[in-house]
C-alpha cells in the first residue's frame, strides 16, 4: 500500500478540499459512499493514513481525476489550433459545437441532455476529437480538453470564416432590448494603439468571464445556461451617423 508523503501532499490535500467544497461533497456523504466512519474520512482529508488508492477512491466518488489535483491542467494545454484542427472543426458544425461545449466544462451526460446527441453520434464525435488531439477521455470516463479555454483561432482562417457565416448572424439577430441582454455600447475616439489596448482589455475580461463560468460549474449552481459574449471595437464613419441625425431632426419653419 503506497502512502502519500511530502513534499506536495499539502498542496494535493488543499486542492482536494477545495474541489470537494466546490462540488458540495460533504464528509458524511463521502464516508458513507466509501464505507468508512466519518472520523476516518476526516483523518484522510488531513493526510493521516491517506494512500494513493484511498485518494483515487475519493476522486472516483467526487467525479474528480487525480491529475486534477496535481496541477496538470492549463500549463500543458495548447493555446492555439493547428490549421488541420481548424479546418475539420469548421467543416463539421456539430463536431465544433460538441468540442466548444467540452472546452467549457461539458461532459458526456451534458452533451446527451443539452444537445440531444444520440449515443452513436456522440461516440463518433468523441473518437474524432481524440484523434485530433483536442480531448482525452480518462479511465473514469471524464472528458478533459487538451486545449486552453482561451484558445485562439487564425484571423481570416477556417474557424473565423465559419464564425462569420454562422455565429455572427445569430448575434446580430438577437433582441438587444430584452431583459436578458446585458450590454454596454459607446462611441469613443481612439487611435490604432488605443484600439489595441482596448482589445487587450477584452482578452483579460474574457479570461475573467471564463473563471466565473468555471467557478459556477464546480459549484454546480442551478439555472446555468449558455450565454453569448461578443466584445468588439472598430472605427466607423461618424459622418454617416451625424447625417442620419440631421435627417431625423425636425425641419425649421
Amino acid at each position: 500500500m503506497i502512502r502519500l508523503r511530502r513534499p506536495g501532499t499539502a498542496m494535493i490535500l488543499s486542492q482536494l478540499r477545495r474541489e470537494l467544497k466546490a462540488r458540495g461533497m460533504r464528509v458524511p456523504v463521502l464516508a458513507e459512499a466509501l464505507g468508512v466512519a466519518e472520523p476516518t474520512m476526516w483523518r484522510w482529508l488531513r493526510g493521516d493514513g491517506l494512500t494513493l488508492d484511498r485518494l483515487d477512491d475519493i476522486c472516483s466518488v467526487a467525479d474528480l481525476d487525480l491529475r486534477d489535483l496535481l496541477g496538470l491542467d492549463e500549463d500543458e494545454r495548447q493555446e492555439s489550433f493547428t490549421l488541420a484542427q481548424e479546418r475539420i472543426l469548421a467543416a463539421d458544425r456539430g463536431l465544433a459545437l460538441a468540442f466548444f461545449a467540452i472546452l467549457h466544462g461539458a461532459q458526456r451526460k451534458d452533451l446527451e441532455q443539452e444537445f440531444a446527441l444520440p449515443p452513436d453520434r456522440l461516440n463518433n464525435h468523441m473518437e474524432r476529437l481524440q484523434r485530433l488531439g483536442l480531448i482525452e477521455i480518462r479511465i473514469s470516463g471524464r472528458i478533459r480538453p487538451k486545449v486552453s479555454a482561451s484558445v485562439r483561432w487564425r484571423r481570416g482562417g477556417p474557424l473565423s470564416v465559419a464564425f462569420e457565416n454562422t455565429v455572427k448572424p445569430l448575434f446580430m439577430s438577437m433582441d438587444f432590448g430584452s431583459a436578458e441582454a446585458l450590454y454596454i455600447s459607446d462611441m469613443i475616439p481612439l487611435s490604432e494603439a488605443g484600439r489595441a489596448r482596448a482589445f487587450a482589455l477584452f482578452e483579460a475580461l474574457r479570461a475573467d468571464i471564463h473563471t466565473i463560468g468555471e467557478q459556477e460549474r464546480k459549484a454546480r449552481l442551478a439555472g446555468r445556461e449558455w450565454n453569448g459574449v461578443l466584445m468588439m471595437v472598430r472605427p466607423f464613419d461618424i459622418g454617416e451617423v451625424t447625417s442620419e441625425w440631421r435627417e431625423q431632426m425636425p425641419k425649421a419653419d
